[in-house]
C-alpha cells in the first residue's frame, strides 16, 4: 500500500510556523488583522490536514475533548455578553487546531518539530529586539515607557512570551547536535533571559527560576558530569548579579526598582488582590456555567467595589476559567494539565538519558511548568500569540506520548461533515467579525466628519454581519440620532440593552439617546440601571443620572444621588493619581455634577450649601498640569491642559510664530490668527488665558478639549467664550493637534 501523502500536512506545519512569527507582530494577536489572520490560517492548516492521508483531524475526538467542547457551548449559550463571547469562541477553535496540527506534524513529519520550535524562537529574539530597539530609541510612550514590551505594549506579556520561546531555545539547544545550531539557540536564549530581566515582572522572574529548578533537577546526571562549567557558568551569573547592584546605584535602589519592598505599598499588588477577591465572589455566583467566554470584564464591574480598579481578566488563568465557564470546565483544566506532566514525566523517566529526544521533552515539560506557574499571577492567555504558542508546546509535548490510541479514520459519515461544517462556520465568523469591525471603523470616522448618511450606511452594514456587536449598535443610535431620527436611535439602543441586559454600558447608551433628545424621565431610569449595577465602574454612570434626574424635575433625588456617588467617587479619589492616569475627565464631569446640584440648592434657598459646592466645582474645574500616566515631559507640555494653556498664552503674548510650536508638526501652517474676528479684535487676537476645563475625552496618548477662554474687549469687559481642541502625545511632550475651534457661546450655556 502506497504510503499516505504528507505534504498538505507539511503545508499545515509551515502555516502553523508562519503565524507563530507573524501574529505577535500584530499587537500580541489582539488586533482584529491578528485574530481574523489566526483563525484563517489555522482553519486553513486544519483543512489541509482533513483532506490528506490518515491523520487523526479525520479521526472520532476524544471523550475529554467532547465533554470540554460541551461545557464550553453551555457556558456561551448562558453568556451575559455575547459580543465578547463570538470574539472568544473561534479563536478557542483556532488554539485546539494549532495544537492538533503540532502534534501531528511532530509524529509524522521528521524535522517539523524543529521548524516549530525554531519558529518560536525566532519570534521570540525579534520581538525581544524589537523592544530594545524602541527603549534605545526612546520610541516607547505611555506608562511602560521605561520598560521593554515589544509588539505586546506591555512589559508583563513581553515577559510572558519570553518564557515560551526561551523554553523553545533551551529545547533547541538540547535536542540538536550540531554546534552552530546549539550555539545560536544559546544566543537567542540569552537575548530572550536580558528581556524577561529588563521587564521587571517578577512573576516571569519566580516561574523561570523555579522552571529551571525543575530542568536541573531531572538533568541532574547530565550536569554534574560538567561541574567545573556550571561553577563557571555560577560565577559569571554571581558577577552579573553584582554589576546589577552596583549599576543601581545601592541595594535600596534595586528593591525599589523591582518594588520587592512593603507588599501594602505595593499598589499593583493591592490590585491584584481586590481584583481576585472579585473573581471570587463571581466564581460562587455562578458556579456552573459562568458568566460566559469572554464575559469577565462586564461581570467584574458588577463586584468592583473601589473606583479606578478593573481590568479584563484576574491576572490568574485558572480563576479566569472558573469564572468565565465554571468550575466544572476549570477543574478539567486542570486535571487535564496535571495528567500531561504526570504522563510526560514518566516518559521522560523511561527514555534513554543523553537522547536528544529526552532532552527536548525535558526541555517542554519546565517550559509549560514555567507557564502554569506564570499564569497564576498574569494575563498570558489574554494575548493570542502567547496561546497561540502555549498550544503549539503542548502539541509537541503531546506528540511524545506512547500509549496514544490510534483512532479509527473516519473518512465520511456524520463526523466528517461536523468537521466541515465547524470549520467552514469558525472561518466565516471571523471574516465577518474581522469586516464588521472595519465597517465600525467607518462609520465612526464619517460620523466624526457630519456625514450621517454615509455613517448610517456603514453601520447598517456591520450590523448585518455582526448583529450583537456594542460597538456597531453605539455608533449607529448615535447617527440616527444626528440624523434626527429619535425614535429609530432609541430602538437601536433598546436592541443593544437586550442583547446585553446586564452590561451597563448598555443601559447608560440607551439613557445618554433618551437625554439627547430630552426624554430625562427614561433618560434617568437607564442611567439608574447603570449606576445600580455597577456603582464603582464608572462616574460617567452617576453623572448622567444626577444631570437627568435633576433636568426631569426631581432635584431633591438628584441631590440625593450626588452625595452617594461622591460617597464612592470622592473628590481625593478622582484627584489621585490611578483616577487620573484610568479617567483623566473624571474631574471635569464631577466639577459639572457638583456645578449643577449646586444651582438646585441655591434655586431650593440652601445657599451656603451652593457656594460650598461651586468652590469645590472650581477647584475640580481648574486645568490639571499632571501627565496622563506618563509624567516627564517640558515644563508648559506636561498634560493636555498645559500644551492648550501655553498654546493660547503664546498666541496673546508672542503671536502666532510661538504658538505655532506648541501645534504637532502636521497641523503647523503659514496662519497667522486664530479666530480674532470672533472676539471684536478687528482680526487680531487679544490676550487670551483658559480659565476652566469643562470637558476632557481620550486618554493616554490623545485627548479632546472642551474648555472656557477669557480675556477683554477694549473698554475693559470680560469676554468669554468656549473653545474644543485635540491634543496629542509626541514622544513625553502634549502638543495642540490642529487649531481649536472658538465658539460663540459661553461653556455653561
Amino acid at each position: 500500500m502506497a504510503p499516505p501523502d504528507r505534504r498538505p500536512l507539511w503545508i499545515a506545519t509551515c502555516l502553523l510556523a508562519a503565524t507563530l512569527i507573524g501574529l505577535p507582530w500584530a499587537a500580541g494577536g489582539r488586533s482584529a488583522v491578528g485574530q481574523v489572520g489566526l483563525v484563517l490560517s489555522m482553519v486553513l492548516a486544519a483543512t489541509a490536514c482533513l483532506f490528506s492521508g490518515n491523520h487523526t483531524l479525520q479521526s472520532r475526538p476524544s471523550p475529554l475533548l467532547l465533554t470540554a467542547a460541551a461545557l464550553a457551548g453551555i457556558s456561551a449559550v448562558f453568556t451575559i455578553y455575547p459580543d465578547r463571547t463570538v470574539q472568544s469562541l473561534p479563536l478557542l477553535v483556532a488554539y485546539l487546531l494549532a495544537g492538533t496540527v503540532a502534534a501531528q506534524g511532530a509524529r509524522r513529519i521528521p524535522g517539523a518539530e524543529r521548524v516549530l520550535l525554531w519558529a518560536i524562537l525566532l519570534s521570540g529574539v525579534s520581538s525581544t529586539a524589537l523592544a530594545f530597539f524602541r527603549l534605545a530609541q526612546g520610541d516607547q510612550l505611555g506608562l511602560y515607557a521605561s520598560l521593554p514590551t515589544g509588539p505586546f505594549g506591555y512589559p508583563n506579556a513581553l515577559a510572558g512570551f519570553s518564557l515560551l520561546t526561551g523554553g523553545a531555545a533551551l529545547a533547541t539547544w538540547r535536542g540538536e547536535r550540531n554546534q552552530a545550531i546549539r550555539a545560536a539557540a544559546v544566543a537567542g536564549g540569552l537575548a530572550i533571559c536580558c528581556g524577561i530581566w529588563f521587564a521587571r515582572s517578577r512573576g516571569a522572574l519566580v516561574a523561570g527560576v523555579l522552571a529551571l529548578c525543575l530542568w536541573l533537577a531531572i538533568e541532574r546526571p547530565h550536569w554534574l558530569r560538567r561541574r567545573p562549567l556550571w561553577c563557571v557558568g555560577g560565577c559569571l551569573c554571581g558577577a552579573a548579579a553584582l554589576a546589577a547592584l552596583g549599576w543601581s546605584s545601592h541595594y535600596a535602589g534595586m528593591v525599589a526598582s523591582w518594588r520587592l519592598g512593603d507588599p501594602t505599598q505595593d499598589s499593583s499588588l493591592l490590585w491584584r488582590w481586590h481584583i481576585l477577591r472579585w473573581t471570587w465572589a463571581m466564581v460562587r455566583d455562578h458556579p456552573w456555567w459562568g458568566v460566559g467566554p469572554g464575559a469577565f470584564p462586564v461581570a467584574l464591574t458588577h463586584y468592583q467595589r473601589l473606583p479606578y480598579v478593573s481590568g479584563e481578566n484576574p491576572h490568574n488563568l485558572y480563576l479566569e476559567l472558573a469564572a468565565e465557564y465554571g468550575l466544572p470546565t476549570a477543574i478539567l483544566a486542570v486535571l487535564a494539565l496535571g495528567g500531561l506532566f504526570v504522563r510526560l514525566g514518566g516518559r521522560i523517566r523511561r527514555a534513554e538519558p543523553g537522547h536528544p529526544v529526552r532532552a527536548r521533552q525535558v526541555a517542554l515539560l519546565a517550559t509549560l511548568a514555567a507557564f502554569s506557574v506564570h499564569s497564576l499571577v498574569d494575563l498570558d492567555w489574554s494575548f493570542p500569540a502567547i496561546a497561540l504558542t502555549v498550544a503549539t508546546l503542548i502539541g509537541l509535548a503531546v506528540s511524545s506520548l506512547d500509549g496514544l490510541p490510534e483512532r479509527r479514520v473516519a473518512r465520511s459519515g456524520l463526523w466528517r461533515v461536523a468537521l466541515i461544517v465547524a470549520l467552514a462556520a469558525t472561518g466565516l465568523v471571523s471574516l465577518t467579525r474581522y469586516y464588521a469591525a472595519t465597517l465600525v471603523t467607518w462609520g465612526h470616522h464619517a460620523l466624526t466628519a457630519g456625514e450621517t448618511t454615509a455613517a448610517r450606511r456603514h453601520l447598517n452594514w456591520a450590523l448585518r454581519l455582526n448583529p450583537v456587536s456594542f460597538p456597531a449598535l453605539q455608533w449607529s443610535a448615535w447617527a440616527n440620532v444626528g440624523a434626527g431620527d429619535a425614535a429609530a436611535a432609541m430602538d437601536v439602543a433598546d436592541r443593544a440593552a437586550r442583547i446585553a441586559p446586564l452590561d451597563p454600558n448598555s443601559q447608560f447608551l440607551a439613557g445618554e439617546i433618551a437625554a439627547s433628545v430630552g426624554w430625562w424621565k427614561e433618560a434617568a431610569a437607564r442611567f439608574r440601571a447603570a449606576a445600580e449595577r455597577a456603582p464603582s465602574a464608572q462616574f460617567r454612570f452617576h453623572a448622567g443620572l444626577i444631570e437627568a434626574t435633576l433636568y426631569g424635575g426631581d432635584a431633591a433625588a438628584a441631590q440625593l444621588q450626588y452625595e452617594r456617588a461622591t460617597r464612592i467617587f470622592t473628590p481625593e479619589r478622582v484627584l489621585a493619581e490611578d483616577g487620573r492616569c484610568l479617567a483623566p475627565g473624571d474631574r471635569y464631569l464631577l466639577a459639572h455634577a457638583t456645578r449643577i446640584v449646586a444651582r438646585s440648592y441655591a434655586e431650593a434657598g440652601d445657599a451656603a450649601r451652593s457656594e460650598a459646592l461651586l468652590a469645590m466645582a472650581s477647584r475640580l474645574a481648574q486645568p490639571d498640569r499632571r501627565g496622563i500616566c506618563i509624567t516627564r515631559g517640558r515644563p508648559g507640555q506636561t498634560s493636555p491642559e498645559a500644551a492648550m494653556e501655553s498654546f493660547w498664552r503664546a498666541l496673546g503674548e508672542d503671536g502666532w510664530p510661538r504658538a505655532a510650536r506648541l501645534l504637532t508638526p502636521g497641523s503647523r501652517g503659514p496662519q497667522d490668527q486664530v479666530g480674532g474676528n470672533r472676539w471684536g479684535a478687528g482680526g487680531s487676537l487679544p490676550r487670551v488665558r483658559v480659565t476652566w476645563i469643562a470637558r476632557l475625552t481620550g486618554g493616554e496618548f490623545a485627548a479632546r478639549l472642551w474648555f472656557e477662554l477669557a480675556t477683554e474687549d477694549g473698554d475693559g469687559n470680560r469676554l468669554t467664550r468656549c473653545a474644543v481642541g485635540d491634543t496629542r502625545l509626541v514622544g513625553a511632550d502634549w502638543f495642540v493637534d490642529g487649531l481649536p475651534i472658538v465658539q460663540d457661546r459661553s461653556c455653561q450655556s
